[in-house]
């Protein structure tokens, strides 16, 4: 049988207002963006990805408008032999592009999502789940997660909520400041009772800043401090952990091997979490998690985005022995509820991976037309 040809790429921008605003040091969210791709084949199997689009919630418009006018017509009529190989000729292709634009982060979000769609596409030609395909063999129809996101705002309800929801980890944000980080330490603590809890500090802090917190997060016993400080405040990380005893969590905000590897050779994280949605995506993605399980490091892929980004990070871990946990946003996310035909479901604290070929989803055809804001269908 001849391999498929990419007949079609098309991204689709879907808007859902929130219940609840997300506030993070850099930005507030009142509604959440999901950027999705969809790859079509010749022979009719459709594969889909998700570009990165938290924030800033405008560029999105830049990055429809670099798929447009750059990948589309890059990928379309070549040969879906070999992901691996379309997510060379991009990087290829787009470098010099990124370099004078200065946009390595949307440059490389969208190479990220458009291969991830490349990936579904390929695997259900195959016929086989996308996990499957990547491993080599059969394994589990589920993978463990963590709740993510959750904010000094009653912290112990949040927690509560998310255990209803079958979480068994947590993380909250200690970026607000000292008058409530100490708060929220100890409430998600007195919540979580013996089950992990890690915070994430969204590169808030200073050296000083940490020195004040370290009771509140040595009794609150994290698994892990994620970004304390900028990440590109260099000499503030070469100190970590100044006497606290806790395991440091880096890589979000990695753009390619060849930074991740910088970060981890320098800092030497307990805790590698590359976010495959905004760099690397499946051809990549891949070989970050076993790089870092192979230097015996924890692999806990970060992933803040809609339900397509989730089961793109689920699969590529669920390939990898060794690997750890997935975070999974706890927020109120409409993109979980409606983007797909079926909805993440968790228990006990391992998500469902669908069965089917490639990622085994479909999208939700009445919330694209409900929701649908851009894109270039």
């Amino acid at each position: 049988m001849p391999n498929p040809i990419i007949s079609d790429l098309r991204t689709v921008l879907l808007r859902f207002p929130l219940p609840r605003p997300i506030v993070a040091p850099f930005g507030r969210l009142d509604a959440r963006h999901n950027l999705i791709v969809i790859a079509q084949t010749d022979g009719g199997a459709q594969g889909l990805g998700e570009i990165w689009a938290n924030f800033p919630f405008w560029g999105c418009t830049e990055k429809v408008a670099l798929f447009e006018q750059v990948v589309r017509p890059l990928l379309v009529g070549e040969i879906l032999d070999d992901p691996a190989r379309l997510y060379a000729l991009m990087q290829d292709k787009l470098r010099l592009l990124a370099l004078q634009w200065g946009a390595k982060g949307p440059v490389q979000q969208v190479i990220a999502g458009v291969d991830a769609a490349l990936w579904d596409a390929f695997a259900r030609t195959k016929g086989v789940p996308l996990r499957d395909l990547l491993a080599g063999q059969p394994t589990a129809a589920y993978y463990p997660v963590y709740a993510s996101g959750l904010s000094c705002d009653d912290t112990a309800g949040q927690i509560e909520e998310a255990r209803a929801q079958g979480h068994r980890r947590y993380k909250v944000r200690i970026s607000f400041g000292p008058d409530k980080d100490p708060a929220t330490l100890a409430a998600a603590r007195g919540a979580a009772g013996d089950e992990p809890i890690m915070a994430d500090a969204n590169q808030t802090l200073t050296p000083t800043s940490l020195l004040a917190l370290k009771d509140p997060i040595e009794a609150a016993r994290l698994d892990w401090l994620e970004e304390p400080f900028p990440v590109d405040d260099l000499a503030a990380y070469d100190d970590f952990p100044y006497g606290i005893d806790v395991p440091l969590a880096l890589g979000e905000n990695s753009y390619g091997r060849a930074e991740l590897a910088d970060v981890t050779a320098r800092w030497n994280p307990g805790v590698v979490q590359p976010d495959i949605t905004k760099c690397g995506g499946v051809s990549e993605g891949i070989v970050f998690a076993r790089d870092a399980v192979g230097q015996g490091r924890r692999l806990c892929l970060h992933n803040f985005g809609g339900a397509v980004g989730l089961y793109v990070s689920a699969n590529v871990m669920a390939a990898v022995d060794g690997a750890d946990w997935l975070e999974m946003d706890a927020n109120p996310n409409p993109s979980f509820d409606h983007a797909l035909t079926i909805t993440p479901t968790v228990r006990d604290g391992l998500l469902e991976l669908p069965e089917g070929p490639g990622l085994g989803i479909e999208l939700n055809e009445d919330a694209l037309a409900k929701w649908r804001v851009g894109g270039n269908t």
